[in-house]
C-alpha cells in the first residue's frame, strides 16, 4: 500500500521534526504517495478543531461510530471531549475504510489491555488486505493519527498548561538522568522540553501497547533498542512525537 503524505519540515519548525499532513473528516482522504509505503517513516494525520472546514456534522460523524463508540463518547462529560473523540474515531475509520476499500462504518475495533485500539473482523485476516498499523491521540484543538503498514506505532500529543508544575511529574515518571538535564535548563526551556520528553514517553508506550503503571525500568530497558521515536512539527503551544517498534 502507498503511504499517505507527509509534509516536509515548515520554516521556523525542527529540522528534525515530521510535520504531518493536515486533514479533515468528511473530506477525501489525503492523496497517496506514489511510490511503496515508507518503511522507515510513519503515516501521519493532523486534525486540527481550529482549521476552516474542521467542524463537520456530528450526525454524520455519529453515524459511522458503533454503538459502543457512541456510548463512550456521551460518558463524556465536557463537550470538546465527546467532540475530540467523535472525531478522532470517524477519521480513523474513513481513512481504514479507505485503505482496505471498506465501509468505514462496518469497521469493527476491540481495545487492547492498555486502551490501545485495535481493528478486528475478516479484514484482519485476508492476506491481500493487511490494514496498517495505527494509534491516534487528542489533546487542545489536535487529533493526530498514525499508521505504519508493518510495524506498530504510537503517537502523544499534549497541550502546553501554563500552570502545570511539571517536575514532580518528571520526577516520578522519567529517567532520573533526563529529570537532571530538564532541571538544568531555564525555566521556559524547561518547560517545553518536559513536555517533549512526556509526548516522546508516552508515544514509547503506546507503540509496545503497555501503560504507564506496566512499564517497568526492566521493560523500558529490555525494549529501547527496538523503539524508533520521532518528535512532531506541530502549532505553538504543543508538543507531540509518534513512535515505531520493530520486530524482536
Amino acid at each position: 500500500m502507498a503511504a499517505l503524505l507527509v509534509s516536509p519540515p515548515q520554516s521556523g519548525q525542527e529540522r528534525d521534526g515530521l510535520t504531518p499532513m493536515p486533514w479533515c473528516p468528511g473530506q477525501p482522504v489525503p492523496p497517496l504517495a506514489s511510490g511503496p509505503f515508507d518503511q522507515e517513516t510513519p503515516a501521519l494525520l493532523l486534525l486540527d478543531r481550529r482549521a476552516a472546514g474542521a467542524a463537520p456534522n456530528i450526525c454524520e460523524l455519529v453515524s459511522l461510530l458503533d454503538r459502543g463508540e457512541q456510548a463512550r463518547a456521551q460518558s463524556f462529560r465536557r463537550p470538546d471531549d465527546r467532540e475530540r473523540y467523535r472525531l478522532g474515531r470517524a477519521a480513523l475509520r474513513q481513512v481504514l475504510g479507505a485503505w482496505l476499500d471498506r465501509d468505514p462504518a462496518a469497521l469493527r475495533f476491540a481495545t487492547g489491555p492498555h486502551g490501545k485500539p485495535e481493528l478486528v473482523g475478516p479484514e484482519c485476516s485476508s492476506p491481500q488486505s493487511q490494514p496498517p498499523h495505527f494509534n491516534l491521540s487528542h489533546s487542545g484543538d489536535l487529533i493526530l493519527l498514525a499508521f505504519h503498514v508493518s510495524h506498530p506505532v504510537g503517537v502523544d500529543v499534549e497541550r502546553h498548561q501554563p500552570d502545570l508544575d511539571w517536575r514532580p511529574i518528571a520526577r516520578r515518571c522519567l529517567d532520573p538522568a533526563q529529570v537532571e538535564s530538564l532541571l538544568a535548563l531555564p525555566p521556559a526551556e524547561a518547560y517545553s522540553a518536559f513536555f517533549e520528553s512526556w509526548c516522546d514517553l508516552e508515544a514509547g508506550l503506546k507503540a509496545r501497547g503497555v501503560g504507564l503503571a506496566q512499564a517497568s525500568e526492566a521493560q523500558v530497558l529490555a525494549m529501547e533498542p527496538r523503539l524508533r521515536r520521532w518528535r512532531l512539527a506541530l502549532p505553538a503551544g504543543y508538543a507531540g512525537a509518534v513512535a515505531r517498534l520493530d520486530p524482536a
